[in-house]
């Protein structure tokens, strides 16, 4: 099944800490590329998120998907795996700090779960791929917020 990976580095003046704590906020998560809104997230007992269904959009269709923890390193990267009906793939962000705040590098990789999914796929990844670096700059400048 075809399949794409997009990457891009944004950078915000927070701290490497106040960014992993806004990485455990459900709704830091809807500034993803194609998440339009986040629902039933999970925590595990140290507060951690731990998993969250989302809805997003693609080509003119609503999608309900999930999102289930992949590999993490506290305070350094944190990987989602994320499915849909349509695709499937992760999600992850690698964290390194600079002088003043940290950057921030996006990962995603989407495939096709599908035959008929894959006749759409690349309606998919031409949306994904024309705004991952915007997403990423306002993924990295909502780590703000709470800074």
């Amino acid at each position: 099944m075809p399949g794409k990976t997009f990457t891009a580095s944004a950078s915000t003046t927070a701290p490497i800490g106040a960014v992993w704590d806004r990485l455990q906020v459900p709704e830091t998560w809807e500034g993803i590329s194609g998440v339009d809104s986040v629902f039933e997230p999970r925590h595990d007992d140290a507060g951690q998120l731990v998993g969250f269904k989302f809805h997003s959009t693609a080509v003119g269709r609503q999608y309900e998907g999930t999102a289930t923890p992949g590999p993490r390193e506290h305070e350094s990267s944190l990987t989602w795996n994320i499915a849909t009906s349509e695709i499937e793939g992760w999600v992850r962000v690698d964290l390194q700090p600079l002088e003043i705040g940290t950057r921030l590098d996006v990962s995603m990789h989407v495939e096709s779960v599908s035959m008929m999914a894959s006749f759409g796929f690349r309606f998919i990844a031409s949306a994904i791929a024309n705004g991952f670096q915007e997403t990423a700059d306002h993924f990295a400048q909502s780590m703000q917020s709470d800074s």
